[in-house]
């Protein structure tokens, strides 16, 4: 995966023309996480950083939380 950009603890990935970003979901310990996105919030990301967290919480909102990522 490539990182575009990373703010905050939050990184935006490209991998195969497909979006993602990445984020500790732990409060005690490190949980990451990755949730998939669309271009269009790709590029939302791109022109304000801010973006990136508020798309996390709408996803979160809905129910989505991301994959878990282990390494």
């Amino acid at each position: 995966m490539k990182r575009i950009l990373e703010d905050e603890g939050i990184e935006l990935l490209k991998d195969a023309g497909r979006y993602f970003l990445q984020y500790d979901a732990g409060a005690h310990m490190v949980k990451e996480k990755r949730i998939s996105i669309t271009a269009d919030e790709a590029e939302l990301c791109q022109l304000d950083v801010d973006e990136m967290y508020n798309i996390i919480l709408q996803y979160q909102n809905d129910g989505i939380y991301g994959e878990d990522i282990v390494d």
